[in-house]
């Protein structure tokens, strides 16, 4: 098959769990045979066309690097990509966000490059991978989501990557949902060897008896961060052998989503709390995956979700976790007490009890770490993951054909 990944945003340089994902998947899909290009906005220093991991990496022209210059290149994107489809000629379009920034925007891109597929057969995919709010997974009144539902309407199928976000698809698109949760990437994330272990943590300077707590994603409000921090600071009170590893952009230059005060987070932890420990953006997955495994505890507080992608990697990497139940989402992996515990959103009393109890506890830590390996890897195998949605391709292509 002949696929097209259409994303204004790319990884790199951009920080997101879906769209690594879909990176991943596509690189997967190309050493099974398939043919693979990526459509994406022009950053200054890359170049415009290239081949990594097989898949063909296509950017569209600068124009002017000033604010102008990247409003101006937000509004030709979609016209340069209907100028690639005529040349590439795709059979199937998957959609990460074409716009840029505002859901206008995106229907304007939608609508341009939905008519091209119409006019060459063919067929149309976007994901639904994040919660609309705290309570709602596809909500259907705003100007907001009044543009996107438009910007859904001409699609031929609209992926949601869990039962909750599945169901708020039905509501307004039945016809066209469908469900595939994350894979994940269970050869890379994976239980490491006490000498390896040992050898990460002597590097972050952790001793054999201290107690790491973990952190993946952005540094903000949604991702529950000032919960875990003030959680940490009362713990740290009673416990001086635990430790914190924060892995994820902090700032502006490393991701879009820090917004508004977030940076506060990050500026008041340096000042106050020489435990915690911020490591940044990490792209390299091979050096994550082994952080990440030589953890003792991950803990994602976190308010909103499509999925929550970072616990199960690091549940495949054999560690346990501490996670917010929100419905439909985290609970797809995590058995409360088996694997990990649950808090409910926003509980920071209930945060430091579930922290406490794992960090007392190493029998307890090692019990559920393996438990929480075994689930990763039965029910988020990354093989059977790439089957799936190979399965969804193929049925478009196929649709309508004798």
């Amino acid at each position: 098959m002949k696929i097209a990944f259409v994303s204004y945003f790319y990884w790199p340089p951009h920080f997101g769990g879906e769209l690594l994902i879909s990176i991943e998947r596509f690189q997967s899909l190309v050493e099974r045979g398939h043919e693979v290009h990526i459509f994406t906005s022009g950053v200054p220093g890359m170049t415009s066309e290239e081949i990594v991991d097989g898949l063909g990496i296509h950017r569209s022209p600068i124009v002017h690097d000033s604010r102008w210059g990247r409003g101006l290149r937000r509004i030709l994107f979609p016209f340069w990509v209907r100028c690639k489809l005529q040349q590439y000629k795709p059979e199937i379009i998957h959609y990460g966000g074409v716009g840029g920034i505002g859901p206008i925007n995106n229907w304007l891109g939608y609508a341009l490059i939905n008519r091209w597929a119409k006019l060459n057969d063919a067929k149309t995919v976007a994901v639904h991978s994040l919660a609309d709010s705290n309570s709602e997974a596809f909500s259907q009144g705003g100007w907001w989501s009044f543009w996107r539902n438009r910007s859904f309407d001409g699609l031929n199928k609209i992926v949601s990557v869990s039962p909750l976000l599945d169901q708020g698809v039905k509501m307004v698109f039945p016809e066209k949902a469908e469900l595939l949760t994350l894979g994940i990437r269970d050869d890379l994330f994976v239980p490491v060897p006490d000498e390896k272990r040992q050898q990460t943590r002597h590097t972050l300077e952790v001793a054999n008896d201290e107690i790491v707590f973990s952190f993946l994603g952005t540094v903000n409000e949604r991702k529950g961060f000032d919960l875990l921090l003030e959680a940490f600071s009362n713990l740290m009170l009673e416990n001086s052998k635990i430790k914190m590893w924060v892995i994820g952009p902090y700032s502006k230059e490393e991701s879009q989503n820090i917004v508004g005060s977030d940076g506060f987070y990050y500026d008041k932890s340096i000042n106050t709390n020489v435990r915690i420990r911020f490591l940044g953006r990490i792209d390299d997955r091979d050096y994550l995956a082994d952080l990440l495994a030589s953890s003792d505890v991950f803990v994602f507080p976190s308010r909103r979700e499509g999925f929550g992608l970072a616990p199960v990697e690091t549940m495949a990497a054999g560690v346990p976790v501490i996670v917010s139940r929100i419905g439909g989402v985290t609970d797809l992996a995590n058995v409360d007490g088996e694997t990990g515990f649950y808090i409910e959103v926003g509980d920071v009393s209930g945060l430091v009890e579930a922290m406490r109890k794992l960090a007392n506890d190493r029998e307890l830590r090692e019990r559920m770490g393996k438990a929480a390996h075994k689930r990763a890897v039965e029910y988020f195998g990354w093989q059977e993951h790439i089957d799936k949605w190979e399965g969804l391709y193929s049925d478009l292509v196929n649709e309508g054909k004798s």
